[in-house]
């Protein structure tokens, strides 16, 4: 089962965002699928590798169109960026270190984590910047 079910509620029209949105949601899900097959102490540290890189992807390109197109929330939004990079870096340093139950409920609770963080964030916090970035020509 999905953490994170993607569907026409979560795109915000925006074909470069929304892509690399469906991804992010591919990868939790991937992990979440890891952890419900018991597989999770096997691919964690692989999938959380892959989650970082590629979020800090995406949070690279959507700076780019803040700076590019002077949006005024610019600075508040970085700071959720930096916040999930930090958050999932410091549960994957943890992880790392953790063993057997410890190392299962961290694990859950990452997983809970980012499917309330993803939700929020890209329903709440990134459709702000929708109507600028459709204004400039993105669609």
């Amino acid at each position: 089962m999905e953490l994170i079910q993607w569907n026409d509620r979560l795109k915000l029209g925006i074909e470069v965002v929304d892509r690399q949105h469906e991804r992010l949601v591919e990868i939790i899900n991937r992990l979440n699928e890891a952890m419900t097959q018991g597989r999770g102490a096997d691919v964690i540290g692989e999938i959380l590798d892959e989650l970082i890189i590629y979020t800090a992807t995406h949070f690279s390109m959507e700076e780019k169109y803040f700076a590019q197109f002077d949006y005024a929330d610019a600075a508040e939004h970085k700071l959720e960026h930096d916040a999930l990079i930090e958050k999932v870096t410091a549960f994957a340093d943890d992880l790392e270190k953790a063993q057997g139950s410890v190392r299962s409920a961290l694990a859950t609770e990452l997983l809970q984590f980012l499917g309330i963080w993803w939700r929020y964030h890209m329903m709440d916090t990134d459709s702000k910047f929708v109507a600028l970035f459709k204004e400039r020509g993105l669609t």
